[in-house]
C-alpha cells in the first residue's frame, strides 16, 4: 500500500478529515461464499493499492473471502459477521473504515479502471460535497428479467447522467461519502443508501453526480428469484422507514402502495426510455418491470403492517 496517504496542506484543509489514516476506503458487503466477490476484488485491488486505499469487506457468510486473502489482497480488511444483512454489513464496514473518503460498491459489481483515483479527484474538486455518485451500467444483458431487475433500481443512473449537484445520485453500487457524514455507530438495521442519501439532502448537504465514475452491475436472480428479491427489498424499505415515521405517515404509505407500481415505473424505467440509449431493452422488458414493481409494492404493503421480518437477510 502506498505510504503517501496525506494530501498537501491546502487540499487537506478543504476535504481531508483528521480522523482518517488513508485517503480512501472501499466498502463491500457480501453474504455469499468465495469466489462470488472475486471479480469485484480483481477489478479493484491494483488501483486501490495505487492510491493507498483500503478495501473493507463485511462478510455475512463467514467464508466470503479465501483463506489466503492477506497474500492475494493485502489491501483488504475482512470483517466477519455471519448472518448479517447487506445493510448491516455495509454500515458495520463503514463505521470501521479509516478513509477520508468512504466509497461503496457491491460484491457483484466490477469497477472501471481509474475508479479509485477518480473518486479522490472528484472529492478534491468538490470539497463541500457530502456524497458523490456516478454511472451504473448493466452487466447482465442476456435475459429480459435481468434488465427489469437492473432498471428498476439503477435506471436513472445509466449513462448519460447530468454532472454536478443533483437531488438524487447513484446508490450502493457506485457512491462515495466524505468521512464526516459516515455513521459512527451502528443502527438497528444498518444503512440503506436510498434513504441515507435523502436524509443528507434534506439536511442541506450537497450531492454530486460525476459521469466519469463508472461501475458495471452484474446480477442475475432468475425469474422467481427476481420477483422474490424485489418483494424483500420493498419490505426492507418499509422496515427502515418505520424507524423514523409516525403512525399517520405509516397509514398514508400503506394506502399509497396502490399507486406505487406506476410511480416506480415512471421514476426508474421512464428516464431510461427518455434517454433513448437503452430504449430497446427498456421497452421490451416493460411488462416484466411492471410485474417486478408490483412485487416491490406488495413487499412495502406487508412491511408497513408487519415490519421488515427477515427480508433484509434475504437480499444479497
Amino acid at each position: 500500500m502506498s505510504s503517501a496517504i496525506a494530501p498537501d496542506n491546502d487540499a487537506k484543509a478543504a476535504w481531508w478529515d483528521d480522523g482518517a489514516t488513508v485517503p480512501l476506503s472501499v466498502v463491500i458487503a457480501t453474504t455469499k461464499a468465495w469466489p462470488e466477490i472475486e471479480p469485484c476484488l480483481e477489478s479493484l485491488h491494483q488501483q486501490a493499492q495505487a492510491v493507498g486505499a483500503e478495501v473493507v469487506v463485511g462478510d455475512g457468510h463467514g467464508q466470503g473471502l479465501p483463506p489466503d486473502v492477506a497474500e492475494r489482497y493485502p489491501e483488504v480488511r475482512w470483517i466477519k459477521w455471519p448472518g448479517g444483512s447487506v445493510f448491516f454489513l455495509r454500515e458495520l464496514a463503514m463505521t470501521q473504515a479509516n478513509g477520508a473518503v468512504v466509497a461503496v460498491t457491491e460484491d457483484h459489481c466490477t469497477v472501471m479502471p481509474g475508479w479509485c483515483e477518480r473518486i479522490l479527484t472528484a472529492h478534491r474538486d468538490h470539497p463541500d460535497a457530502a456524497a458523490i455518485g456516478g454511472v451504473v451500467e448493466n452487466g447482465a444483458t442476456t435475459r429480459l428479467i435481468d434488465w427489469a431487475n437492473f432498471l428498476i433500481v439503477f435506471g436513472p443512473f445509466t449513462a448519460p447522467i447530468e454532472n454536478g449537484r443533483q437531488p438524487a445520485i447513484s446508490l450502493q453500487a457506485n457512491i462515495s461519502y466524505k468521512r464526516r457524514v459516515i455513521p459512527r455507530a451502528m443502527s438497528q438495521l444498518g444503512i440503506m443508501e436510498f434513504l441515507f442519501n435523502r436524509n443528507l439532502r434534506d439536511q442541506g448537504e450537497i450531492l454530486i453526480a460525476d459521469d466519469q465514475l463508472i461501475v458495471s452491475h452484474n446480477q442475475t436472480w432468475g425469474f422467481w428469484g427476481t420477483l422474490a428479491a424485489h418483494y424483500h427489498n420493498g419490505r426492507s424499505i418499509a422496515g427502515f422507514r418505520l424507524q423514523q415515521i409516525s403512525w399517520v405517515e405509516r397509514f398514508l404509505r400503506l394506502g399509497g402502495c396502490v399507486i406505487l407500481p406506476g410511480y416506480l415505473l415512471w421514476t426508474t424505467v421512464g428516464p431510461v426510455i427518455r434517454k433513448r440509449r437503452l430504449l430497446r431493452p427498456a421497452v421490451t422488458c416493460l411488462p416484466l418491470a411492471a410485474l417486478v414493481v408490483t412485487c416491490h409494492a406488495a413487499g412495502e404493503f406487508v412491511g408497513y403492517i408487519f415490519g421488515p421480518g427477515n427480508s433484509p437477510q434475504r437480499l444479497a
